[in-house]
């Protein structure tokens, strides 16, 4: 069903099953984000841009389009906007939304966590 997305993976299914997750959790981060500012910050508009970009990263490197630069990349952005959720929003805290960040930030880490044996294979294997 996935091969069109992945088409030299055995199981495409699951890599577009990891990637939905990691895209849900990278969304839940930028979500909380404006939720600790305001939606029309740059501060917002930076965390949906690495959301995004951070999806398209992944799809590509997973893919074969990009290399192993462009996973280090993809990493460094995961990080960086893990850590702007951080930020955003211990300058405006809330009980619930402390939680929700740590959640999500812990399953974003945890699925990036996941994906470096994928780009190790996706880029250095073949």
């Amino acid at each position: 069903m996935f091969e069109w997305l992945f088409p030299t993976w055995t199981n495409p299914a699951v890599l577009a099953l990891i990637v939905g997750a990691r895209t849900l959790a990278n969304g839940a981060l930028a979500v909380l984000v404006a939720r600790s500012r305001s939606p029309g910050t740059a501060i917002t508009g930076v965390a949906a841009g690495l959301a995004l970009l951070s999806t398209a990263l992944t799809v590509s490197v997973l893919r074969g389009d990009l290399g192993l630069g462009a996973s280090y990349l993809e990493f460094a952005v995961q990080v960086a906007l893990v850590g702007l959720a951080g930020v955003a929003v211990r300058s405006n805290p809330s009980t619930g939304r402390w939680r929700a960040t740590a959640l999500a930030a812990f399953c974003a880490v945890g699925l990036l966590l996941i994906t470096i044996p994928l780009y190790g294979e996706a880029t250095v294997a073949p």
